[in-house]
């Protein structure tokens, strides 16, 4: 997405500001899909992010949040390919 991201042992720096750009994503967990989804709010063009261990039912409320804040962004369940 072009974030500059400096990673030392279990800390990450991110230098900024840089504008993000929006590209195909995968999210190994709730949290970490929900960072990548929330910098794609924030990126120019929107990423495609498909969670590897994401629930169906939370994965849906997190996006009628995100909705109800204005949000364009929708919740669809997909097989993924490794």
């Amino acid at each position: 997405m072009g974030a500059k991201v400096e990673i030392d042992n279990n800390v990450a720096i991110v230098h900024g500001p840089t504008a993000l750009r929006g590209c195909d994503v995968v999210a190994h967990d709730l949290r970490g899909g929900a960072a990548l989804i929330l910098a794609g709010l924030a990126a120019r063009a929107r990423p495609w992010s498909r969670g590897a261990t994401s629930s169906t039912a939370v994965t849906r409320t997190f996006a009628e949040r995100l909705r109800a804040l204005g949000a364009d962004v929708t919740a669809e369940e997909h097989e993924i390919d490794y």
